[in-house]
């Protein structure tokens, strides 16, 4: 086999592969099961053809209320494959997107020394840990975003990349901004590795003398830390370093100001995070619990990571390996955040597993799980075959070739779940009642009136930030503890007809 082939035909290929593959049928109708799956896509379809609305255009309880589309970027991208091909177009987004990432994550961990198929089963298993939270909404980008940054943090803490790395953040956290809010959370990472880089060269100057403060030694970016073996790359090395790490983490704090809705996009984020409702009344803002298999697996892939971590002592620990800890202990305060501990702590894995005690035991006794880190990139050609399997489908979706997996017909609503049986209804019902329409329906389907019958209005759907904490409080103890109240709704909110789930 010639070199040409050898870097395209690579290990990567059949992870992604499997991956694709694996999330394509696992998550058929699960992908779907939010409701936020379905009602962003109208919402892109209305930024497409009106442009951005400021006020509620789905319900009659908020109309002309202040709302914004927040996640404007990844709803354009949502209604355009829709456009494409249905939700089987969004299910192949949503499963390429990720298996991507996550053979990138791959490429990195055999790099470093593992072996394909130990990469396969760490890596492999992050997917399986951070699958809980796989929904074809905006949030996944946040994913996307937390591996980008946190790669970026771990080459550059090793000394594989220049400052020029952390700088291209910055659009990147513009583009993400407009895509989702957990740009915040990159931000924040970011500036905490840059805090840890700054504090140890700190401890370093003073445990051998403050010299050099300004230039410090750029030409080698290399210093004896206490406890480290003398080749240990350090991040910052001058005041000079310290003060341009400082502007491009300042530069990333300001790219949420960088929207089409300014301020009212920040008050928006302010409103979710900052509401107790959701994190009493929603399963995913809520603690860790390892009453729930969420929990379980989060839990499980903490204890791996800090098994793999405690190999490396008495080594002091880069500042890039604890970063994963501290998301372990935002996911205790709330498990939505365990997927993003998964992904920054299998990058993490990836750059430590070299320097562990099991990795040089396992090197010791010959067996190939531990292979000699490589020098230089694996390179992107791998990614050849993937891309036109990928151009391929959407090619055969955009047709309306129906076929298992790969065509149209594959992927839809769960109907166990979802009432899909009703939909005719649903329409005929709003063509019946037009504009006087007033429909009581359940807040989880919500999304599902306004994506089969976009032009009636809805009464309550899951947009929070919109709803507020009262109304949402007053909805839970209507609905679930005094079912006597319902009647003075429907004369307050004129409704005579109702949707909810059994």
């Amino acid at each position: 086999m010639n070199r040409w082939w050898r870097r395209l035909i690579r290990p990567e290929i059949a992870f992604f592969l499997l991956v694709w593959l694996g999330l394509t049928f696992h998550f058929r109708t699960r992908a779907f099961n939010d409701p936020g799956a379905l009602w962003h896509v109208k919402v892109g379809e209305r930024i497409l053809v009106d442009g951005f609305m400021h006020t509620d255009p789905f319900t009659y309880t908020f109309a002309g209320q202040t709302w914004i589309p927040q996640q404007w970027g990844g709803e354009l991208l949502m209604a355009l494959a829709h456009r494409v091909g249905g939700f089987d177009t969004m299910l192949l987004g949503f499963a390429a997107g990720l298996a991507a990432m996550f053979t990138w994550i791959f490429s990195r961990a055999v790099r470093n020394g593992m072996h394909p198929v130990l990469a396969g089963v760490v890596v492999g298993g992050a997917v399986v840990v951070s699958g809980f939270h796989f929904y074809v909404r905006p949030h996944l980008f946040t994913l996307v975003g937390m591996a980008v940054t946190m790669s970026a943090i771990v080459d550059y803490d090793r000394g594989r990349a220049s400052l020029w790395r952390l700088w291209w953040l910055i659009p990147f956290n513009v583009l993400w901004t407009n895509i989702h809010g957990g740009v915040l959370g990159g931000v924040a990472t970011l500036g905490l590795a840059v805090v840890g880089w700054t504090g140890l060269w700190f401890v370093t100057l003073f445990s051998r003398g403050v010299v050099g403060l300004w230039t410090g030694d750029e030409r080698s970016g290399s210093a004896t830390i206490p406890g480290t073996v003398a080749e240990t790359h350090q991040p910052v090395t001058s005041f000079r370093t310290v003060l341009l790490l400082g502007a491009i983490v300042a530069a990333c704090c300001l790219t949420p100001f960088v929207n089409p809705f300014g301020l009212e996009m920040l008050r928006t984020w302010q409103k979710i995070v900052g509401s107790d409702a959701m994190k009493e009344l929603v399963s995913e803002h809520q603690p860790l619990s390892l009453n729930h298999t969420g929990g379980q697996v989060i839990a499980g892939f903490a204890a791996f990571y800090l098994f793999a971590f405690l190999g490396t002592l008495p080594r002091v620990p880069r500042v890039s390996w604890l970063i994963p800890l501290v998301w372990f202990l935002l996911s205790l305060k709330g498990i939505r955040q365990g997927p993003l501990f998964t992904v920054v702590g299998v990058i993490a894995l990836a750059d430590l597993w070299p320097h562990t005690v099991w990795h040089r035991l396992l090197q010791k006794y010959g067996d190939s799980l531990a292979r000699v880190p490589e020098a230089g990139s694996r390179g992107w050609a791998w990614a050849t075959i993937p891309a036109v399997l990928v151009l391929a489908v959407i090619g055969l979706q955009a047709q309306g070739v129906a076929a298992p997996v790969i065509g149209r017909g594959w992927a839809g609503l769960d109907p166990e779940r979802v009432p899909v049986q009703l939909t005719e209804p649903l329409r005929a019902y709003a063509a019946e009642r037009g504009a006087d329409a007033r429909l009581f329906n359940d807040a989880n389907l919500g999304g599902f009136v306004i994506y089969h019958a976009p032009e009636l209005k809805v009464f309550m759907d899951d947009r929070f930030e919109l709803y507020g904490d009262p109304w949402m409080r007053k909805y839970v103890d209507v609905v679930y503890h005094h079912p006597d109240r319902f009647e003075a709704w429907a004369d307050e909110y004129r409704f005579d007809s109702a949707l909810v789930a059994a």
